[in-house]
């Protein structure tokens, strides 16, 4: 089963909250500064989600056309320059999904949430996903509810209005009270955190910017104890406090995780490569594979040196024994020079002495008048002798060439040609080896 650490902070970012959640839902929980986070975690380096305070975020809706759709990144800073207290390049901008001409935008202190980010980092901790924590209270309404307590002593629903459920569909709101603060979520990706002594005032502002006035939304409440939920219950003015539909006695941390809610890392704050990880994971292996490096190249540049003293070597004496067969001249490339020299003075090999081959072919050529031979060349390496002849018939080529394969000569037909009445023949003869 999988786990994942959710972490939450203060505004001051000096107090942390944090839980394991087990296939999403909530198991251990603890809290405190950033050094008992540490010590909580170990030296283990974990990935984990961050929720911020609400008052820390701010969520606006934005209208674009579509030709500003592909650069809506770096349009949007612009479009609040006007609205904004700080300057936009303080502030780091997360955006919704865009639809219909409509955007959400998140908003914060960029080195606020930087230094955040970099306290986490610091004791091993990586940020993957961030959100502003009003923006995860679940939107979905119960299908049924109980006033009675359950028997396992869960958290559990302690008040629903059936009418209000069956009524037409409408604006869903949901409100947490967290210690002096309440959390509203109004939509999908919009919501903020506000002192509890000022709640009423700003859900009438609210209700006018949203144009609901005349058509109330439906109120879902949460706490971790009913005397919270009465608290938050008589905070409600009387006429949204008749559109609560359900009152919810709930973990902290039973969050809606898998929602639409803005994800704060993106941009600066945009998951990447855990470079630093995994330097000090590989820091150990890179210094011995470095000084493997080295000591190779030492080893080797060693070998090469001498070898190159050895070859030095070598060709000095193969120039010493070339000097002493050619003392003048060039010397270069002189293993090939000796080598023709040392050919040049072996015996060459013979199927056969010319003198031999020349008594037992010219008297068979001899003995038909109609030919004539005009060259006769004869090569030593493999004993091979080359004939040229004139005849006025072919065929006393044909004829010569039968009566020499007779007498065990091989006689081989290497080019012919005819001219007026003289046929020109080229023959290359040989004795085979018995």
């Amino acid at each position: 089963m999988s786990q994942q650490l959710v972490l939450s902070t203060n505004s001051a970012a000096n107090y942390f909250r944090w839980c394991w959640l087990q296939d999403g839902q909530p198991q251990s929980s603890a809290s405190g500064n950033l050094e008992a986070l540490r010590q909580a975690i170990g030296e283990l380096h974990l990935q984990a989600w961050l929720l911020l305070p609400g008052v820390q975020v701010i969520t606006r809706e934005l209208e674009y056309n579509d030709k500003e759709k592909k650069h809506l990144r770096n349009l949007v800073p612009y479009q609040l320059e006007d609205s904004v207290a700080a300057d936009i390049d303080d502030l780091h901008f997360a955006l919704g999904e865009a639809s219909k001409g409509r955007v959400v935008v998140s908003y914060t202190d960029k080195s606020w949430l930087r230094n955040i980010f970099q306290q986490l980092t610091a004791i091993g901790l990586e940020i993957t996903r961030c959100w502003s924590a009003p923006t995860l209270l679940p939107l979905t309404l119960p299908a049924q509810a109980e006033v009675a307590a359950q028997e396992n002593g869960e958290p559990q629903i302690s008040a629903v209005d059936a009418d209000l459920l069956e009524a037409p569909a409408s604006a869903t709101w949901v409100l947490a009270l967290q210690g002096e603060s309440v959390n509203l979520r109004f939509n999908e990706q919009q919501g903020f955190t506000l002192p509890k002594a000022h709640l009423a005032i700003a859900l009438g502002m609210l209700l006018e910017q949203q144009g609901l006035s005349e058509n109330l939304p439906q109120l879902v409440l949460r706490a971790n104890s009913e005397e919270e939920l009465a608290t938050l219950y008589g905070l409600l003015p009387d006429h949204l406090a008749a559109r609560v539909v359900a009152q919810n006695l709930v973990d902290e941390w039973a969050l809606d995780f898998d929602g639409r809610a803005i994800d704060l890392c993106q941009a600066e704050f945009s998951q990447r490569l855990p470079l630093e990880r995994w330097l000090k994971m590989w820091r150990s292996v890179g210094i011995l594979a470095l000084v493997t490096l080295v000591v190779y190249i030492a080893v080797l540049s060693l070998h090469i040196s001498k070898l190159n003293k050895e070859n030095l070597s070598i060709r000095q004496q193969t120039e010493a024994a070339f000097r002493t067969v050619v003392p003048h001249g060039p010397s270069d490339d002189p293993e090939r020079k000796l080598r023709n020299r040392l050919a040049d003075m072996q015996p060459k090999a013979q199927t056969g002495s010319v003198v031999k081959l020349l008594a037992g072919v010219l008297p068979v050529i001899a003995s038909n008048p109609d030919l004539a031979v005009k060259l006769i060349s004869y090569t030593a390496d493999n004993g091979e002798m080359s004939v040229n002849l004139q005849t006025h018939a072919f065929s006393s080529i044909d004829a010569l060439q039968k009566n020499l394969e007779a007498q065990g000569y091989h006689a081989e037909l290497l080019s012919s040609n005819a001219q007026g009445d003289l046929n020109t023949a080229r023959l290359k003869i040989s004795k085979p080896l018995n």
